[in-house]
């Protein structure tokens, strides 16, 4: 098999395993009406384990920035976030997941457990901890690979206390 088919068929497993792995046919999140592009947003909230500032939320869920917003503003006018503005910086705005926010992915992580036990049958423990080692080199791989052609968010730069900007 030619190198160029090998990436092929990666690309279709892959493919096929989100389609599969994908967590919005779970009920905490079917009956809550809550989208895929959410779950991300919710979940790189909880996984930063503090608040973001939109930049780097943007970033960590991989959305375009006027994508976020939309997805954040529904999610803050479901109760499952607050957008507040940033003490350093009055012009960005932090997000943080509420409680309920993250009870969501709480729940939802437990149910994709349960669904998968099944799966996780037809493996031996040295099978598992062989998966999980090439899908995280996968993932590191590709996530060095994106960040050389994705510039970083930078943080704005803070004014001095007492100074006001001069007009030329």
């Amino acid at each position: 098999m030619k190198q160029r088919d090998h990436y092929r068929q990666v690309l279709r497993l892959v493919s096929g395993i989100g389609r599969l792995a994908n967590p919005q046919h779970l009920p905490a999140l079917k009956e809550r009406r809550i989208s895929l592009t959410q779950l991300l947003v919710l979940g790189s909230l909880n996984d930063a384990g503090s608040r973001l500032r939109m930049s780097e939320l943007a970033h960590a869920a991989g959305l375009p920035p006027s994508e976020l917003t939309r997805v954040v503003t529904e999610l803050e006018r479901n109760k499952r976030v607050v957008r507040r503005a940033d003490p350093e910086d009055s012009r960005a705005k932090l997000v943080k997941i509420t409680p309920a926010g993250a009870r969501l992915i709480r729940q939802a992580h437990t149910e994709a457990t349960a669904e998968l036990r099944d799966v996780w049958s037809d493996f031996t423990h040295e099978e598992w901890h062989r998966f999980i080692d090439y899908l995280q080199r996968f993932e590191s791989g590709l996530g060095r690979v994106r960040a050389k052609r994705q510039p970083q968010p930078s943080k704005p730069k803070r004014r001095s206390a007492g100074r006001t900007p001069t007009r030329r």
